[in-house]
């Protein structure tokens, strides 16, 4: 009989049990990647806006939970601060950075100013809890908003750079400067408004123009803007050699202009006292290793195309944390 010859019983099972084989062999490679660690198996979900120094902060709570084996669902880039919070809220998500001053001012809704952002940053932690919500130490930088200028129109006599007092009192003497500033920082009362009542200037609508935000640091170093009004924490500012105004008057006090915006995270409660033991000291040091100048280079990093993760990841072992 012609025609191919059948393989016996013996053969096909044989044949059978190898082909199972090979697919058990397929199917394991996540025995490979099984995380290994304190938090092993144990599901974190991290929030965060799209804004440049949230991507950067979600990135190192997720990055450095990862390195402890927890296995984290990234929901950052999310749109809209209210979103996050009330996420947060709901038990949807476990982390959200935050800064302190949106804390206090907007998901609180308190009015009450402080001359010390540690006092701040201590009501808002005092004040949330009885919302299931606890916060971390802040960061060293201030992302508030802050008057940048050219070097030769907010420096002294001696080179120092003049106070926000003085920088009112040079513009309300000149007729030709021109004071620049997006329409959220027109419209905000942490914007223009707080400026003016702070010096107790206001800027003459003719010499007031709104800009996209995007466009306001080349403004100003193009000669177009004499000042603006842009988060301090930028690193077009260093890239430009562009001044910040100080923030401290002649006598050394800080003048408390625009609310502070120091980086934190809102974690949901029950989740920060489980894991209270190595999230309270690694978050001391990650916040004492994020000052101005480091986060605008990690902002730099991010702007020349670097991904958060891996830049979060650079930051952490530079620091140790990891």
């Amino acid at each position: 009989m012609n025609g191919l010859r059948q393989p016996s019983l013996p053969l096909l099972l044989l044949i059978m049990a190898i082909l199972a084989t090979a697919c058990v062999s397929e199917s394991t490679p996540d025995e490979a990647t099984t995380r290994t660690g304190p938090m092993a198996d144990v599901e974190v979900v991290v929030g965060g806006t799209p804004d440049p120094t949230n991507r950067i902060m979600s990135a190192l709570m997720a990055v450095a939970l990862e390195q402890r084996g927890a296995d984290v669902i990234d929901r950052s880039g999310t749109e809209g601060v209210a979103l996050n919070r009330d996420d947060l809220v709901a038990g949807r998500l476990e982390i959200v950075p935050e800064d302190i001053g949106t804390g206090w001012f907007v998901h609180l809704g308190r009015e009450e100013e402080f001359a010390r952002t540690t006092e701040l940053a201590r009501q808002l932690r005092s004040a949330d809890r009885e919302n299931g919500i606890e916060w971390s130490d802040h960061s060293l930088f201030d992302d508030a908003l802050a008057a940048i200028a050219e070097e030769d129109s907010v420096v002294d006599d001696d080179g120092d750079t003049i106070s926000v007092l003085e920088l009112a009192e040079r513009l309300r003497n000149s007729f030709d400067a021109v004071v620049c500033v997006d329409q959220a920082t027109l419209e905000s009362p942490d914007g223009l408004v707080r400026f003016e009542r702070a010096t107790g200037f206001t800027v003459p609508a003719e010499q007031l123009e709104v800009r996209p935000s995007e466009d306001l640091v080349a403004e100003v170093d193009d000669g177009n803007c004499t000042v603006a009004f842009v988060p301090a924490v930028d690193p077009e500012l260093r890239d430009r050699g562009l001044e910040v105004v100080n923030m401290f008057a002649p006598s050394g006090q800080p003048e408390v202009i625009f609310r502070p915006r120091n980086a934190a995270y809102m974690f949901d409660a029950e989740f920060y006292d489980e894991w209270n033991e190595w999230l309270a000291p690694f978050l001391e040091s990650l916040m004492a290793s994020l000052d101005a100048e480091t986060m605008t280079g990690l902002k730099a990093e991010l702007a020349d195309g670097d991904t958060a993760r891996d830049l979060a990841r650079r930051h952490l072992e530079r620091s140790d944390l990891l």
